[in-house]
């Protein structure tokens, strides 16, 4: 029997050049592309990483701006924890954050489910409900102060159908939802874009089978649209949760967080324990606490978003 040989096949000098030129174009190019990049990673260290460390470390100590910081533990924590002003503020950040989600919602999903039919001038009410979004939030929030003063349009609407007149920025009861509103008709078009981006990747072949089948419009919403827009729904009501949670302009341009604390939000308070009263380390512990608040909520969201796509898939 006769024994197979193999040979080994070496690379020409000429192959060896080429395959070093390559790495080295490619090693290249890497370098590049991370020096592009390099401004950009060293604006966002200096301006979100370092200010986020530094808040959590200013947090443990006692710093007015004046005094040099003296170090107190945890000291500021169980000071804000105990404080009724802050723990106001967590109560109506939470109520006006589940307050605003849960209209904002259901009116952007029942504006993107009429504007995803071939309903006549579609693409403009689009771009008209889409136009709150990106006006400024201090014009927007002026412009409601105005409407929402006593003597402003809402009252006058008001008084013309017979109706009570409440003083809606100076009263307690009222106010939160002259903060309210103004948010929910700015972030409808937002999230009606959502749902419009997640409605039109449902393939239509789903309702073309329901239709043989004689569903109705309600049955197909129920039992095609909304489990197939479950991720998307997750992914809106999440979002919505955490810019609520950070909430400022409104609160601070229409009522100063009053009348009496009642519509004063976690940034607002974070904002007037450090640049009005001083205590930068007491501000510095409301930042920690609404940062972790929302790093929750974002794993919250992560998780579920997870969750919603496997059932999808």
């Amino acid at each position: 029997m006769q024994g197979l040989s193999t040979t080994t096949k070496h690379p020409t000098p000429a192959e060896r050049g080429l395959r070093a030129g390559w790495w080295t174009y490619r090693r290249r190019q890497q370098l590049w592309g991370f020096l592009f990049a390099l401004p950009a990673v060293i604006l966002f260290a200096v301006f979100a990483i370092y200010p986020i460390l530094q808040t959590f470390y200013l947090s443990f100590f006692d710093f007015n701006l004046v005094d040099p910081p003296q170090f107190v533990g945890l000291r500021n924590f169980e000071t804000i924890l105990t404080t009724s002003a802050f723990r106001d503020s967590i109560a109506f950040t939470f109520r006006y954050a589940f307050g605003t989600y849960i209209p904002t919602l259901v009116l952007a999903l029942a504006l993107a489910l009429a504007l995803n039919t071939k309903l006549p001038g579609r693409s403009v009410l689009r771009m008209v409900n889409f136009i709150p979004v990106v006006i400024s939030w201090v014009i927007v929030a002026v412009v409601w102060k105005l409407i929402f003063h006593q003597n402003g349009l809402m009252n006058v609407f008001l008084s013309s159908l017979g109706l009570y007149t409440p003083d809606w920025l100076l009263s307690r009861d009222w106010a939160p939802y002259a903060i309210i509103i103004p948010s929910i008709w700015k972030e409808i078009g937002f999230y009606m874009v959502i749902f419009l981006a997640g409605l039109q990747n449902i393939p239509t072949v789903y309702y073309e089978a329901g239709k043989i089948d004689g569903t109705s419009a309600w049955q197909a919403f129920r039992y095609i649209t909304l489990p197939l827009l479950r991720p998307t729904i997750v992914l809106a009501i999440v979002i919505s949760i955490i810019n609520g949670l950070k909430i400022f302009i409104p609160p601070f341009v229409m009522t100063q967080g009053g009348p009496a604390g009642s519509t004063r939000v976690m940034a607002l308070i974070i904002y007037q324990t450090a640049f009005a009263n001083g205590r930068m380390g007491r501000a510095s512990a409301m930042a920690v606490m609404l940062f972790l608040i929302i790093l929750l909520f974002t794993l919250i969201q992560n998780r579920l978003y997870g969750t919603g796509r496997d059932v999808e898939a």
